[in-house]
């Protein structure tokens, strides 16, 4: 099974240049060009969240100041729409809304396959050492969602078996009843900055099984076929997190 839903399989949108920009303007040379430096950001964090087998960490920094700049920028264009003088093929115009439609396609994405993830492994997400990753409302939303996905499976069925049987959590062995997403997975991971030698384990990088594992060194703008849990520190551990939330050391593609 894929381990992302079927409506993100679409081609990843082009690197935008992080503006609202308006193609058509004057060539002023004294007229300054807003940029938002937090739309190449959501366009990362989409694209890892995408890739990436399980649910990294949210930047709720990011996610609320795009959310203002399109509600923002959409009451903008909802105004010239609603002007008597407004030719609503203008090029301009067009163009704009279109940005603001890729923008706006981006940002619910990203925001669907985390549900979406939260959905397939709703006991794993619950796990407080796992809580940390979720947003709030991603939090109160997975709560609700198992509390009644757990309600549903007691009155159809599990009140009927014995007491024994009715947990939903329980381990034995290398048996677990709580779904838990495939950190082994394969990904392609490009390296932005020094990483230092990383544990490799022989079948990631060769079919020599020999030994079980080795220190690799990884050149930085190179990419990578490896598995998922090599890179991972570097996507959800603290201490690899940026000032502004971001994680700059390595990039799935």
């Amino acid at each position: 099974t894929s381990p992302h839903p079927p409506y993100v399989g679409m081609e990843t949108l082009s690197q935008s240049s992080g503006t609202f920009d308006d193609p058509f303007r004057g060539d002023d040379p004294d007229e300054e060009e807003v940029v938002n430096s937090d739309l190449p950001q959501l366009h990362r964090m989409w694209r890892n969240e995408k890739y990436s087998p399980e649910i990294l960490p949210f930047n709720h920094h990011v996610v609320q100041n795009i959310s203002e700049v399109v509600e923002f920028v959409a009451e903008g264009l909802d105004q010239e729409r609603m002007s008597s003088d407004l030719d609503v093929h203008d090029p301009s115009y067009v163009l704009r809304c279109k940005e603001l439609d890729r923008v706006r396609f981006v940002l619910r994405d990203y925001l669907r396959i985390r549900l979406w993830k939260l959905q397939q492994y709703p006991q794993y997400y619950l796990d407080p050492a796992h809580k940390r990753l979720l947003s709030p409302a991603e939090l109160e939303f997975l709560t609700g969602f198992w509390a009644n996905r757990r309600h549903f499976y007691h009155t159809r069925m599990l009140d009927r078996l014995p007491p024994a049987k009715q947990v939903l959590n329980d381990k034995m062995d290398l048996l677990d009843m709580v779904k838990a997403p495939n950190l082994d997975t394969f990904i392609y991971a490009r390296i932005k900055e020094e990483v230092g030698e990383l544990e490799v384990r022989a079948e990631s990088l060769t079919q020599d099984a020999s030994q079980n594992s080795r220190k690799d060194s990884f050149q930085k703008g190179k990419t990578y076929l490896l598995h998922y849990s090599i890179v991972r520190p570097f996507l959800i551990e603290p201490e690899h997190a940026g000032e502004d939330g971001d994680y700059p050391k390595v990039d799935l593609v």
